[in-house]
């Protein structure tokens, strides 16, 4: 299977301006609804774990944690991040890490990157491969409303030393929202242009549930992320999913 790699030249753009945010509004809901159900110091997993922040803010807590992200850039970034936690670059539907955990979690839409159905169930059983029995997963999607919103606009960016434009439309027929970005960098001699796409895909709450039971988790539970506890635009159409291995 082909890895995932649209992200690895978004890299340097999410370390620096998406990593931190998301990080804070979603941790209460990490702790109150995964980290409640381990003990102190329990093997955690953190899937499609980007630039690392997260994982960085869960490692000091006092878990043992590792963390698996498709893009070689990301986990870079990741690596200087958190130092010290062991990351491995894969595809989300296809990694072996060689052992199991006793909790995971998926957050910041990741799994909206998966591009279909077959896809998700793929990621799903992977995942759960790599969970003691009984051990709980947590991920978030986001639900056609969000893609509606906020995923038929233009964007810009402008600092000193860089500067960047995004371009995002939704389809309603095909599910896929894509974004275009263009991005412009003075760290070398000169300034430099970069034109790249990110996409995702707009699963069906039902669709995610049909797919996890497929992969064998059970008890699976829906939360919206305003109800919560995750205050606006970020908690706006998104969908936390609990289940059990």
């Amino acid at each position: 299977m082909e890895r995932n790699t649209e992200y690895d030249p978004f890299a340097r753009l999410y370390n620096r301006h998406w990593g931190a945010d998301y990080r804070i509004e979603v941790a209460p809901i990490v702790e109150r609804l995964l980290l409640s159900r381990v003990a102190d110091g329990a093997t955690v997993l953190d899937v499609c774990c980007g630039t690392g922040q997260f994982t960085e803010q869960i490692r000091r807590r006092g878990y043992e944690i590792a963390g698996v992200d498709s893009s070689g850039e990301m986990i870079r970034y990741a690596c200087h991040n958190a130092p010290g936690v062991k990351f491995t670059v894969a595809d989300v539907r296809e990694f072996s890490l060689g052992c199991t955990f006793d909790a995971a979690y998926c957050i910041y839409e990741s799994l909206n990157h998966v591009p279909d159905a077959e896809g998700l169930a793929m990621a799903f059983a992977c995942i759960r491969r790599h969970l003691k029995p009984g051990a709980p997963f947590l991920f978030d999607l986001n639900r056609e409303e969000a893609y509606i919103l906020y995923w038929n606009n233009t964007d810009a960016v402008v600092e000193p030393d860089n500067a960047f434009i995004t371009r995002s439309v939704y389809d309603e027929d095909s599910k896929i929202g894509r974004c275009d970005i263009t991005t412009f960098d003075s760290s070398g001699p000169g300034w430099t242009r970069q034109d790249f796409t990110v996409r995702q895909t707009c699963h069906s709450m039902s669709a995610a549930q049909d797919a996890l039971h497929r992969a064998g988790f059970k008890n699976v539970t829906l939360h919206d992320a305003r109800d919560a506890g995750m205050p606006g635009d970020a908690g706006y159409a998104r969908t936390f999913f609990l289940a059990m291995a």
